[in-house]
């Protein structure tokens, strides 16, 4: 009897309709992945999630099998051929010093505080190299000011000016001169044909409030860079020093840890990099930018991943319930693409899935419902896999966790 218990039981077990392969866990985070730590409050954001629609919704649509994806998002690398420097009215008038790599660089001045009765006239230009002086076309042309700016779209400061050096003046050290200069101007140099670039990227496009993120630096078409610092600036306007470390390549790498003080105002962060660059026997002093994005984990995934039950499956859809553990009540939304396995073996693209709803501080579920027209559409079959799952605060559009690869359903 108890032989025939134990085949009456696992038998049942097999017929359920929520069988042991409907229920699995979140697969091992990847080291690409964004995975939050502990729950933080939300901050900031606060007052906006109280006002947010509290309704659910889902929706979810097919994909093509050659659909181009990558759940990784791809890192922008920002390049630089410029640098900003700070010019008093008697550097401008004794001649300030620019070191150029390439002809025809462009250069804009404009004056502290936007005021237009500084503006620099371009007669009263000259510039100095290899022991010559250059004026009128000799030494700028293509001048714009800060009307005929503004007409082609171009946000500026009053009083600016923006001219290219011509070609007369070559490149090297020059030196700039402004005989009837008045006040302080902010001096921006531009070289578009320059061999010098200095790059400037993270490890990933953002991070968590206390969890730090690597940028790096470099030269990639030759040279040496001697020097450099940076700050990073919050969307709240605070700014914090960084201190960059040369490494054994010539990189030179920085780590922030963003302050969960100054996180959770909307916006984009950014990393501001300058120092000075080497040559051709030339030193030049280069800036670059960046941005990225910081969250504040007020939820995170808890691991519990269900699949929905078999009449579900019968009408030919497919649902996929994901545990969330939630610090502050706010509007979260999920968002995951599915993967089907194709008559050759190989995982490829079904369809997305998004759903939002309002979840109250505690331990809460979003579902996402692959709707049953895209999966019979699909050539692909089970095992799926659950790929590119982001967990969103609509508080503040802010990507709390995202998984590149987040569940086997079977």
């Amino acid at each position: 009897m108890t032989i025939r218990s134990h085949i009456l039981a696992a038998t049942l077990l097999l017929a359920s309709p929520l069988a042991a392969d409907a229920q699995t866990r979140l697969l091992d985070a990847d080291t690409h992945d964004q995975v939050p730590t502990r729950l933080q409050a939300m901050t900031g954001a606060r007052a906006a999630a109280a006002s947010l629609e509290r309704a659910p919704l889902a929706m979810s649509w097919a994909l093509a099998v050659d659909a181009p994806l990558d759940a990784r998002p791809q890192v922008h690398v920002a390049e630089s051929r410029e640098y900003w420097i700070d010019a008093s009215a008697g550097e401008l008038q004794g001649g300030l010093v620019l070191t150029t790599t390439a002809n025809g660089a462009l250069v804009r001045l404009s004056p502290h505080r936007g005021d237009a009765a500084m503006a620099i006239a371009p007669a009263d230009i000259t510039v100095r190299a290899n022991a010559r002086t250059f004026a009128g076309k000799d030494a700028i042309e293509q001048v714009a000011d800060a009307d005929e700016l503004a007409a082609a779209g171009m946000d500026v400061p009053g009083g600016t000016l923006v001219f290219r050096l011509a070609d007369a003046v070559g490149a090297g050290r020059i030196e700039l001169v402004v005989a009837r200069a008045r006040g302080a101007f902010l001096v921006h140099v531009f070289e578009p044909a320059s061999p010098v670039v200095l790059e400037l990227g993270a490890e990933r496009d953002g991070t968590l409030a206390g969890q730090a993120i690597r940028f790096h630096a470099r030269l990639p078409a030759g040279g040496t860079i001697d020097q450099l610092a940076g700050s990073v600036r919050a969307p709240g306007g605070d700014v914090i020093d960084v201190a960059f470390t040369r490494e054994a390549d010539g990189r030179f790498v920085a780590s922030v840890t963003p302050d969960a003080a100054l996180a959770g105002t909307p916006g984009l962060w950014e990393l501001h990099a300058f120092g000075q660059v080497r040559h051709a026997g030339l030193e030049v002093q280069r800036d670059a930018r960046t941005a990225f994005a910081v969250a504040v984990a007020s939820a995170r995934l808890d691991g519990r991943i269900e699949r929905g039950a078999e009449s579900g499956r019968k009408s030919g859809g497919m649902t996929v319930r994901v545990g969330i553990e939630v610090a502050d009540a706010s509007r979260y939304q999920l968002a995951g693409v599915l993967y089907g396995t194709g008559t050759d073996g190989r995982l490829q693209p079904v369809a997305i899935a998004h759903a939002a709803r309002w979840i109250e501080a505690g331990s809460g579920t979003i579902e996402l419902a692959f709707d049953a027209a895209a999966l019979r559409s699909a050539t692909a079959r089970a095992p799926y896999e659950l790929r590119d799952l982001r967990l969103v605060n609509q508080a503040d559009m802010s990507l709390i966790e995202r998984r590149e690869r987040a569940a086997i359903l079977r």
